[in-house]
């Protein structure tokens, strides 16, 4: 019996990709652009699966700002829309640093006291995830990827969750 080479989908960040969100993109609810910049990931099956978990989230300009970016209103209002707009991230998005704790706090919270805490509401969490794994679900029956890496990354993907005390 020969079994296939295991693909470790979280091997840490190896080739990273920087999803760089600027403030003028923030204030400006500038979601199109951004979107623009994520079309060459989904461009082919070879691009797909090199970038898998390769990308960081980082929303640039707020560096003078005390406050956290999950404190900030329109951070949170532009992360929302690009939830919204791009299922894909759950494939993308590296499950190493906080990328996937920060949007789900901006989609999911339902209050902000401050200093970065937050309350997230369990049906939009659930929500969330649901969206999450079609958009990863999507690539992979797209691609033909193997059911055994989709189930890999899935647990990744709740795991994120649980240690960022969001579930």
């Amino acid at each position: 019996m020969t079994t296939s080479p295991r693909i470790d989908l979280r091997p840490g960040i190896s080739k990273p990709v920087l999803l760089m969100i600027s403030r003028r993109q923030v204030e400006e609810g500038d979601i199109a652009s951004v979107l623009v910049s994520l079309k060459p990931f989904l461009a082919t099956r070879e691009d797909a699966w090199l970038y898998r978990g390769q990308m960081v989230l980082s929303v640039d300009g707020y560096n003078d700002d005390p406050r956290e970016l999950v404190d900030i209103v329109e951070v949170r209002v532009f992360l929302r829309e690009l939830e919204r707009q791009w299922p894909y991230w759950a494939f993308f998005f590296n499950q190493v640093d906080d990328s996937v704790k920060l949007l789900g706090s901006c989609v999911c919270g339902t209050s902000y006291p401050g200093r970065g805490a937050v309350e997230i509401d369990a049906y939009k969490l659930g929500d969330f995830l649901n969206r999450a794994y079609a958009g990863m679900n999507s690539i992979f029956d797209k691609h033909g990827f193997p059911e055994s890496e989709l189930e890999s990354m899935s647990r990744g993907l709740a795991e994120v969750i649980e240690q960022a005390g969001m579930a």
